[in-house]
């Protein structure tokens, strides 16, 4: 290339550099200028912010204090709460205190009244005083001018106010207010002990005029009283409605049904407890005892297998004996016309046709307290005895089994005259008179005084034998067998003491065996009964 050339394009290259240079250096003061308006900007933005910031800032603070003023009338509101609720205690305090001072006074007003249930309805209005002057003195036993009780008012209470007291047709209840309060207290006292008393017709009954709220209370304690009782403790209720319990060595007095409630609770909790407790130690002991009946029983097996194998020849032959004489009993069931009428049951031996019905001893069953003649078939006494040759009665006496009670045996003189109407009307001559427990009230009278009518007497621990003296007893030629259980220390000891007076006895004392010894024992009953018998033949 020429150098003209070469110098051209040095010049135009140098030109384009120095241009571009200067285009630059013309644009600086447009960027600054952009950034002086970009940080204007800036500012204006960060005033802005800092203005919010500061208008944030008093809203937390009015807000903080809004919330402090909150937790300020909380815990305002919560005092006015604890407050009012003390406030609400103390009035319902109040309110019981108040209802209970009402009730008081209440029963203060009442107190010399009397409300008097069952006074004819043909007494008057006006009659009304006189009839109860009257009858006060009857009930009281008291004379007029000894003692006189002035009665200020009386009348006659409408149906619904007296409860439903008068219970008797034609009665009604009357409100009388006596002229003091001593008068009243000496009415109740004698109303305690005699609770109705007769006068001019019907019954009548005095009882105390509460308000109904005392009243309510006091039914109320009567049921919870009648509770204690059955749980064992000893429990009164007081006047005017008060409960007074005596337990666990202590006495309490309540006023109220719920305190009362709760001791209720805690005792019959006690009670289930303790009833566990026994059961678990009754358990302990059973199997203590099983265990050791059994240790001393397992040596005699072989013995009893050895004592089994000689007694089955006994067995044996009784059963071939019943069989030669092809027995068979029934017990049936009468009754003696009287009054009252008597039910008996009598074992019959029924025998094959042809063979001959021997001479019996007629056997006499009475019976306990709480037994009648069915204890004697149940047992199975009257199909033995038939069964061995005897005329086997059992009876129900008056008032028990299948026997209206009746007054003529309230006395000891109606007692032995029954058991000869007995005697009469089965047709019973000089039989064996067997008599447990309660029937002695019959036997041993009759003993004494018909003793000669009596073949055999069979006294099982009667009543009533220390009623007599020795020398009555010993004037006696009845042959006796005197029967009891070993453990019948009551009694059975005390009949013996007396029974052993008679002269032709002799006693028995069968093993292991309580009061009702014949049903605890049957087979050494019968086996003795049995013996005795064949020697009276």
């Amino acid at each position: 290339m020429p150098r003209r050339e070469q110098v051209t394009e040095r010049l135009s290259a140098r030109e384009g550099k120095h241009g571009t240079r200067l285009s630059a250096a013309n644009a600086i003061p447009e960027r600054l200028d952009q950034v002086v308006s970009e940080q204007a900007a800036l500012g204006e933005a960060l005033a802005s912010l800092s203005e919010e910031l500061r208008k944030l800032a008093k809203w937390l603070e009015e807000t903080a204090g809004r919330v402090e003023a909150l937790d300020t009338k909380v815990v305002t509101t919560q005092s006015c709460v604890v407050k009012h609720a003390a406030l609400m205690r103390e009035l319902a305090r109040g309110s019981l205190e108040t209802e209970r001072r009402l009730e008081e006074l209440e029963n203060r007003v009442r107190a010399r009244n009397v409300r008097v249930i069952g006074v004819p309805a043909t007494v008057g209005e006006t009659d009304l005083i006189p009839f109860l002057e009257n009858l006060v003195l009857a009930y009281l036993g008291l004379n007029a001018k000894e003692a006189p009780m002035r009665i200020e008012n009386a009348y006659r209470l409408p149906t619904r106010e007296a409860g439903g007291s008068a219970r008797v047709a034609g009665t009604g209840t009357v409100l009388m207010t006596l002229s003091d309060f001593w008068a009243r207290e000496r009415i109740l006292r004698a109303a305690r002990a005699c609770r109705a008393t007769k006068f001019q017709g019907p019954k009548v009954s005095f009882f105390p005029d509460l308000s109904p709220a005392t009243h309510a209370r006091r039914q109320r304690l009567v049921v919870l009283k009648q509770a204690f009782v059955k749980e064992g403790a000893q429990a009164y209720v007081l006047y005017p409605a008060k409960l007074k319990v005596l337990c666990r060595g202590q006495t309490y007095v309540f006023k109220d049904c719920a305190s009362a409630a709760r001791l209720l609770d805690e005792i019959r909790q006690e009670r289930l407890t303790m009833a566990l407790i026994r059961n678990r130690l009754g358990l302990l002991v059973l199997g203590v005892l099983v265990t050791f009946v059994l240790y001393l029983l397992l040596p005699a097996i072989q013995h009893e297998r050895f004592t089994s194998r000689a007694g089955s020849h006994k067995a044996q032959a009784r059963a071939e004996e019943k069989g030669q004489r092809d027995v068979n009993v029934t017990v049936l069931t009468g009754t003696i016309a009287g009054s009252p009428s008597i039910l008996f049951r009598e074992g019959f031996l029924l025998q094959r046709a042809g063979t001959p019905s021997p001479k019996r001893l007629e056997v006499v069953f009475l019976h306990g307290q709480a037994f009648t003649s069915k204890t004697w078939e149940d047992l199975g006494t009257l199909t033995l005895l038939s069964e061995e040759g005897y005329r086997s009665i059992a009876i129900d006496l008056p008032g028990y089994g299948n026997s209206p009670p009746s007054d003529a045996v309230s006395t000891e003189q109606g007692r032995v005259a029954f058991l000869q109407h007995v005697l009469k009307e089965l047709g019973i001559q000089r039989p064996v008179l067997i008599s447990p427990s309660m029937s002695g009230r019959y036997s041993v009278p009759f003993v004494l005084v018909h003793g000669a009518q009596l073949k055999g007497f069979v006294p099982i621990a009667p009543v009533g034998t220390q009623d007599y003296t020795a020398q009555q007893y010993q004037q006696v030629q009845t042959p006796t067998l005197i029967v009891y259980g070993e453990r019948d220390t009551s009694l059975g000891a005390q009949s013996l003491q007396s029974l052993r007076q008679l002269p032709k006895h002799k006693a028995v004392a069968l093993p292991d065996a309580g009061h009702a010894c014949y049903l605890e024992k049957p087979r050494e009953f019968h086996e003795a009964l049995l013996a005795f018998l064949g020697e009276l033949q």
